[in-house]
């Protein structure tokens, strides 16, 4: 069962099943009604079909059924048989034209004084002219009663209409009940208008029957909805109304009954009849007293028990971890828990309906309406998130999951929602795309530092080699000087190869060790570079392979700037090994630069630098200044987890 913050919206939502038991009784005791109707139509109908007069009327004394108002009935009770199908509506709104015409007909044929052809259509009537000056023809308050009925039945749903057709419907019933009392008490005119337009006993039953199944069609419309109700109005009305209608009218027929056998006479009769009302009336709001007493205990019950289930379900939505929400079946939001108020620093007031809206991302608004709307549509769960607004104006990223929730009776309820904020992970994601395009860009710059090196250095020179093989196969008599020529410069290539495979992976660091790895790395770096690598290192302990990979790439992007950038012949590089950290020393003294201006730039050396550290959980620290020089400090503890992909 739902709760919801507004008591309004808490009384509509306990009472929902309930009320929605009595409308499906009601509904019910409608199609018993109507099915009643339908098979006394048919029943007579069969009657005149297969020539069983016994079937037509109830004793050879009184009025038939004519063949008409046989077939009236049968379209009558098919047509109130649909009234709750309003996917059925054209079937019964030609159900009830059909009465319509029937009745029309026949009541033009009274107002002109004329003979359609219609009374004997199907079946003749043979019975003693003496019961009916029309032979076939149904009397003219029948007729009345199906054209009123029957334009209730065509028109029904019709909101504007509403009040037309209960009128109607209310003058037949009172009619064919003031008709079913004239048989009981034998007051003939009570049901016959003439001696010669009499409505027969089975057809003001039928009547009955019919203005009864059409009330209690639609016992969410008009009158019949307050007897629906799970109130005290809607108690009474169902236990007065049926006591009302019978106690008296049996009453008066037991009362009748002894005159007739002068058990007493009619002052006795009188007296004796107003006192059995009066004990009847009494015992019946003792009962009613009673039954209400318990009623309202037990609703008293409901309440209190329902004000505990949702205090207990305020406890849990309150100190739950995330935000929740309710909404009801028109798509209004109903409730919102403590940490989203919070959240928001709005009031429950402003957050009602579609308040919450006010606070989403301006950008983000249409896209959520319609997923909400659409989910909603559908009766289907939805995933969604959008930025709202928190109490200190900035926006976070929120995910809302949102699950249709029903009634026990299976009814749609509306929509229960929680929401968390992940604008933390929201970010990690943004800085994993961050760090994996970075990732790609040094791929790429380091393979187009590889395709300069080999296009601009060692290609270059095979070409030449090419070129001066090309004229020594063309002079056999070149110098043994010429040949020694080509040799040396075979083995420059090959050096040059042999150095680019240790920018790229220095095989010295898997088998020397990190610092002796290092220090000939230094020393064939240098010599390339026609520089000085003064390289110090005072380490006792084997540093890790994964920490030396890392400082290994630090240093090698560090002195390749100096070598582009710094414009001197000297670098002091130092290893040393301190309070159980590895650090790492790289300083010149040449031109320096602005460090916040290389980190604007587009340029990955700093940058990645820095994440090698931190990969292996150390630090970074650069200073450098225009003509200053500079330095380059690193520090990495002994016992960091690194990660292999530092390298």
């Amino acid at each position: 069962m739902p709760f919801m913050t507004d008591r309004r919206e808490v009384q509509s939502n306990r009472t929902a099943p309930e009320v929605l038991c009595f409308n499906n009784r009601f509904r019910k005791a409608s199609q018993v009604m109507a099915f009643f109707v339908s098979v006394l139509g048919l029943l007579v109908f069969c009657g005149w079909a297969f020539k069983v007069p016994a079937l037509t009327f109830i004793r050879p004394g009184l009025q038939s059924m004519k063949v008409n108002t046989a077939l009236s009935f049968l379209c009558l009770g098919a047509g109130l048989w649909l009234a709750h199908d309003d996917k059925r509506q054209r079937s019964r709104r030609i159900l009830g034209l059909l009465v319509v015409i029937i009745a029309g007909l026949t009541l033009a044929e009274y107002a002109f004084h004329i003979n359609l052809g219609i009374d004997q259509l199907l079946f003749r009537d043979t019975r003693t002219p003496s019961l009916s000056a029309y032979p076939g023809r149904m009397a003219i308050a029948t007729a009345i009663c199906f054209l009123s009925l029957g334009s209730a039945v065509a028109f029904l749903g019709l909101k504007n209409t509403l009040t037309l057709q209960r009128t109607l419907v209310g003058a037949c019933f009172a009619f064919s009940l003031v008709a079913l009392c004239g048989y009981l008490y034998g007051v003939k005119s009570f049901y016959s208008i003439t001696s010669y337009s009499t409505t027969g006993l089975h057809t003001a039953a039928g009547l009955f029957a019919a203005c009864i199944a059409y009330f209690l069609a639609r016992p969410d419309e008009g009158i019949v909805s307050i007897a629906a109700r799970e109130s005290s109005s809607g108690y009474l009305v169902r236990r007065l109304v049926p006591a009302i209608v019978i106690v008296p009218i049996l009453l008066g027929w037991l009362g009748l009954v002894g005159q007739r056998a002068n058990l007493y006479d009619v002052p006795f009769g009188t007296a004796l009849f107003a006192l059995a009302n009066i004990g009847c009336l009494m015992l019946l709001t003792i009962l009613i007293g009673h039954s209400m007493r318990s009623w309202e205990w037990e609703r008293f019950h409901a309440e209190r028990t329902m004000r505990e289930s949702e205090q207990r379900f305020r406890l849990v939505a309150d100190t739950a971890p995330v935000l929740i929400w309710m909404s009801g079946t028109d798509k209004l939001c109903t409730y919102f828990n403590k940490p989203w108020l919070e959240f928001t620093g709005r009031s429950i007031e402003h957050e009602y309906g579609n308040g919450w809206a006010e606070g989403v991302h301006p950008e983000d608004l249409k896209e959520c309406l319609q997923t909400y709307e659409q989910s909603f549509d559908r009766r289907e769960k939805f995933r969604m998130e959008y930025r709202l607004q928190r109490h200190d104006g900035q926006y976070r990223w929120i995910l809302d999951i949102g699950v249709p929730r029903f009634n026990p009776d299976g009814s749609f309820a509306g929509y229960v929602g929680i929401a968390v904020d992940v604008t933390e992970r929201k970010q990690a994601e943004e800085a994993l795309s961050k760090a994996n395009r970075r990732l790609i860009e040094a791929q790429e710059q380091e393979r187009a530092w590889i395709a300069r090196e080999l296009h601009d250095n060692i290609g270059q020179q095979l070409a030449m080699l090419a070129i001066e093989l090309g004229q020594l196969r063309d002079n056999p008599a070149a110098t043994q000087r010429h040949v020694k020529e080509l040799l040396n410069r075979v083995v420059e290539i090959s050096e040059e190869i042999r150095a680019l495979s240790h920018e790229l992976h220095s095989s010295t660091l898997d088998y020397l060790g990190v610092v002796p790895g290092i220090r000939s790395w230094c020393r064939e770096f240098g010599e390339r570079q026609k520089m000085e690598i003064d390289f110090k290192d005072d380490v006792s302990h084997p540093v890790p392979s994964e920490i030396g990979l890392c400082l290994f790439r630090i240093l090698q992007e560090a002195l390749h700037n100096a070598v582009k950038y710094s414009g001197v012949k000297r670098i002091e590089v130092e290893l040393a090994e301190r309070s159980n950290e590895v650090h790492l020393k790289i300083k010149d003294s040449g031109h320096g630069f602005d460090i916040e201006a290389a980190k604007r730039g587009s340029g990955l050396g700093l940058r990645s630098m820095q994440e090698r550290a931190q990969l292996v959980g150390g630090t970074i620290a650069i200073e450098s200044k225009p003509m200053q020089g500079t330095s380059i400090r690193v520090r990495v503890p002994f016992q960091a987890k690194a990660s292999s992909s530092a390298a």
